[in-house]
């Protein structure tokens, strides 16, 4: 109940504001009904509910009021779109600004002297950038007479302002080359598209559509290298109306999300379970604490989450935290960044790539154009790097935030206004290929001998196939084994090698016309026994393994069809994958005895009431068949067999 206080209270102020708008325009004000309209106004000022304010100083609209001008002028700044609107209001207000106006008072005529602060900052928002930086100038020297005489106090603020307005100037000079393509108009039905939160291996989306008060949750899969309809999940969440997307985990299987929670400010996340994704639950009190927290992204691994948060002993403003997954799969105690990353402003929208060692976020701080901007910094020895602004166009002299880094970092997922109070998602390409123009090899890269994901020793070289000169480079990601890479149209041979492993060549053609613009290739590389010493493993007793109480839910599948690949009745168009049953048992066993598997998965079915403990996802027979002989070499018995899975 209490998760739609905010928006149904909203909802009744503007019922409420509609009948004191009617009744007023219906009859002349009294200096009585103008002051109970200025006391409603403030309170609404004061709680940021500028659109209410704002129709309610407009009643109060008097050339001779400047107090109330300024009040317009600032609500306008504060208002997605309507941000234009202030500078003629600001104009006004300055021609009579004093340090000591009393703007809370219904009395007050004069404005106060940060009208020139927001004058300023609404001339940047405008790119009137000299106009810009001449107010803020002035603004400061105004602002320096009236130090300790109750004007302005935060001068570190007005130069850093100052600042950003000359990083403005030269950024957008030497504007970034960057390339952007519309995700699709299925992602454009609403107005305000925002926050697409992208799964690593690039399979899955969840973004926000503000619909008015009501936020709303969708959610797509790619297949076949085509995004699906996007569907509302926003009552299967059991999200209410005020959540937003934050991120997705490795596979599209655990979603994060912020909720207002009435002005709180908490993280949720939700699990994507047999094509279903479950109700919201609050993350502990390492994450959400009495202070407001605004964002989550969870590493490639699943191990370590990055979140945003504004309680005690931070740089300042909101912080970026992280913290590690204990042994039960909760979240233990946060630990800040340190004052690389944070500054004494607001820090936001922290994505991590890379293992870790690359972070992309939003800052009010460090070299900001004005407002949010957004940056990256490299973890280096365990040390974080002095972070790098994105750049113009990306970050402009507005807020810039919810920048989705995908493919390692050479491309992203962004909202951009598009239009008046219309915001679409993007896919964009930073300083490569064009993506209105480029064609993706895709797919995962194994091994024969483990079920663990290659290390950074194993690379991937796409070569023009005539002159054998090298194109583009890439590497498998580190958790998953998936790679990803973008080419030109062309002849190519992939050369996939890694040490200890024999290179494997795929030779691919991508025309220019093709519609089909992902080229999947899946390669298993084969060890080189002759540069290794042979590893004789222990056999394993399966008997030994203990009989537990319940399985962990991430690793149970739920009502799937497993069968013996050689069933005449089962219609192999319908097969999912190829996996390796160890055992079939009617008691759940404890997993952990499984040695040397890292990929176990626990199959039950209601219609035969079997655990069926398995290893591996393969696209053919002959992969599970490789894998199966792999187990047997590594101590399991000869009595594991090959299933085929279907719905």
């Amino acid at each position: 109940m209490m998760n739609n206080f905010r928006v149904k209270t909203y909802r009744l102020k503007l019922q409420l504001l509609t009948l004191v708008i009617f009744s007023v325009a219906a009859s002349a004000q009294s200096t009585k009904e103008m002051k109970e309209i200025f006391a409603q106004a403030e309170s609404y000022y004061l709680y940021e509910e500028y659109e209410l304010a704002n129709q309610l100083y407009i009643l109060l609209e008097n050339p001779e009021n400047l107090n109330v001008i300024y009040k317009i002028g600032t609500c306008y700044l504060n208002i997605p779109d309507e941000k234009e609107k202030a500078i003629p209001y600001l104009e006004a207000a300055a021609k009579n600004a004093a340090y000591n106006a009393k703007t809370k008072s219904f009395k007050e005529k004069r404005a106060p002297l940060d009208t020139y602060f927001y004058l300023a900052r609404a001339y940047l928002i405008n790119n009137e950038l000299e106009k810009g930086l001449n107010t803020l100038q002035n603004f400061r020297s105004l602002a320096k007479e009236t130090e300790g005489k109750g004007g302005m106090e935060n001068l570190d603020f007005v130069d850093q302002q100052i600042q950003a307005c000359k990083i403005a100037m030269g950024s957008m000079e030497n504007p970034v080359v960057i390339s952007k393509k519309l995700l699709g108009t299925d992602f454009s039905l609403g107005s305000m598209n925002e926050n697409p939160a992208v799964s690593f291996d690039g399979s899955t989306i969840v973004f926000t559509e503000r619909r008015g008060l009501v936020n709303v949750i969708l959610f797509s899969k790619k297949i076949r290298g085509k995004w699906q309809t996007p569907v509302e999940i926003t009552s299967r969440l059991n999200a209410g109306e005020d959540c937003l997307s934050c991120s997705l985990n490795m596979d599209g299987t655990e979603l994060f999300l912020y909720k207002n929670d009435n002005f709180d400010g908490n993280i949720y996340s939700s699990k994507y379970v047999n094509d279903e994704w479950t109700p919201i639950v609050k993350l502990n009190r390492n994450i959400n604490t009495k202070f407001y927290e605004s964002h989550a992204s969870v590493s490639a691994d699943g191990k370590r989450l990055y979140f945003t948060s504004n309680r005690e002993g931070g740089q300042g403003g909101l912080d970026i935290y992280v913290s590690e997954r204990d042994a039960s799969g909760d979240w233990g105690t946060a630990v800040n960044l340190g004052p690389i990353v944070n500054t004494m402003y607001n820090e936001d929208n922290p994505f991590i790539i890379q293992a870790d060692s690359v972070l992309y976020f939003c800052s009010e701080g460090h070299n900001s154009m004005g407002g949010y901007d957004n940056f990256k910094s490299r973890n280096v020895g365990n040390e974080w790097k002095t972070p790098v602004n994105l750049g113009y166009p990306i970050n402009t002299t507005d807020d810039d935030k919810f920048f989705q880094p995908a493919n390692n970092g050479l491309n992203a997922f962004y909202s951009l206004k598009t239009d008046y109070k219309k915001r679409e998602i993007f896919y964009l390409g930073l300083g490569g290929l064009d993506v209105n123009q480029v064609y993706e090899i895709t797919g995962r890269f194994m091994l024969n001998d483990t079920a663990m994901a290659p290390d950074k020793n194993f690379k991937i070289n796409i070569l023009n196939r005539k002159s054998g000169d090298t194109l583009y480079k890439a590497a498998p990601d580190l958790y998953s084994g998936s790679y990803r890479i973008n080419v030109a149209p062309g002849e190519f041979r992939a050369v996939y090698s890694g040490d200890g492993y024999f290179t494997t060549t795929v030779d691919t053609t991508i025309i220019r016309d093709n519609p089909q613009l992902i080229v999947n290739l899946d390669v298993t590389l084969i060890r080189d026994s002759s540069l290794i010493e042979p590893v004789v493993y222990e056999k394993i007793d399966l008997a030994e393994i203990p009989v537990v109480a319940a399985i962990d839910s991430s690793i149970l599948i739920r009502n799937m069809h497993v069968d013996d690949v050689g069933d005449p009745n089962v219609d192999d168009s319908d097969i999912l994958y190829y996996t390796v049953q160890v055992m079939a048992l009617y008691n759940p066993v404890d997993v952990s005895y499984f040695k040397r598997i890292t990929d176990m998965k626990v199959m039950y079915n209601e219609a035969d009431r079997f655990y069926r403990y398995t290893s591996g996802q393969f696209a053919s027979r002959e992969e599970a068949a490789a894998w199966r002989l792999n187990l047997i070499r590594r101590g399991y018995p000869d009595q594991i067999f090959i299933k085929k899975v279907s719905k």
